[in-house]
């Protein structure tokens, strides 16, 4: 079916008068003449009846008209939705994190100005993070990365931050201005569990040093590192900007080493950075970015 034709036949059914509808598509009334000819002609029958200056549709006209009435009805639906989604007024921004306080102003930035889109949060390691993006599980990311990140991601740098040491405060350590690695051999160290760059990271400087830690404790999430460093189960390490000045229990060290730093960055698959809500994303944390 000839979208063209369908298209004149509506005009001319609902304006009554071929003049008119020629006017509201802006077309000369010959064509518009022609593409109803065309679509009649194509089923072999007749749609309209004309009455002197006056067109009526015919029983199957008035039935074909109820249609596009219909048909036209959707078409402006769908239009209406794909410009508010070019212009941001809607839609749905699936966003990944490897920690919340990495990218909470970026998101609420995100919503203050774009409140009809709907916004979810996804957070795990950094390694799950990228593997979300990939698997377009997520549309966006903040993400550390260790060495070279992925080949098929678009990344910009965005925050540059250090390692701490988390020491219970009754622990004497807790006392030092700043750490040195030799201080980690005669304590229980509590790292994350293997795909951690966090615990990578840390693993690498003491391996550089030559310093090899003998009692460990593995656990999964940065809540239950904090609760047994508390508890005095022993000390670890995470983000500057994730410790919580805060917490009563637990403190931040500085370590004197400058190789125990990681860098954020925003990312994406390569292949969606021209997306409207992705370069939206990307430019509002551009307002956050701290290197």
């Amino acid at each position: 079916m000839n979208y063209l034709y369908l298209r004149a036949f509506y005009a001319v059914a609902t304006e009554r008068s071929f003049t008119r509808a020629a006017q509201v598509l802006n077309v000369s009334q010959s064509t518009l003449s022609s593409h109803v000819k065309e679509l009649e002609e194509t089923y072999d029958i007749r749609l309209l009846d004309r009455r002197g200056r006056t067109v009526v549709p015919t029983d199957t006209g008035e039935a074909v008209l109820a249609q596009c009435r219909e048909f036209f009805r959707h078409e402006e639906q769908i239009d209406g939705l794909l410009n508010r989604s070019q212009k941001l007024q809607a839609g749905r921004l699936k966003v990944g994190a490897d920690g919340p306080k990495h990218v909470v102003s970026v998101l609420a930035s995100f919503m203050e100005l774009h409140p009809d889109f709907k916004v979810s949060l996804h957070t795990g390691n950094a390694r799950n993070v990228t593997q979300d993006l990939l698997n377009y599980e997520t549309d966006v990311a903040i993400v550390a990365a260790l060495g070279a990140p992925h080949t098929q991601l678009y990344t910009e740098p965005w925050i540059r931050y250090a390692l701490v040491a988390v020491i219970p405060r009754t622990h004497p350590l807790a006392r030092k201005e700043a750490m040195d690695l030799t201080d980690f051999a005669n304590e229980r160290v509590i790292m994350r569990e293997p795909t951690s760059l966090t615990r990578q990271l840390l693993t690498r400087s003491l391996e550089r040093a030559g310093i090899l830690v003998q009692n460990t404790m593995e656990m999964d999430s940065r809540e239950a590192i904090r609760e047994a460093v508390a508890s005095g189960m022993g000390i670890s390490v995470m983000s500057e900007i994730e410790f919580p000045n805060d917490d009563a229990h637990i403190a931040g060290i500085r370590i004197n080493d400058p190789e125990l730093q990681f860098t954020e960055y925003v990312a994406c698959r390569e292949n969606r950075k021209n997306t409207p809500s992705i370069k939206e994303f990307f430019r509002l944390a551009q307002s956050f970015r701290r290197l």
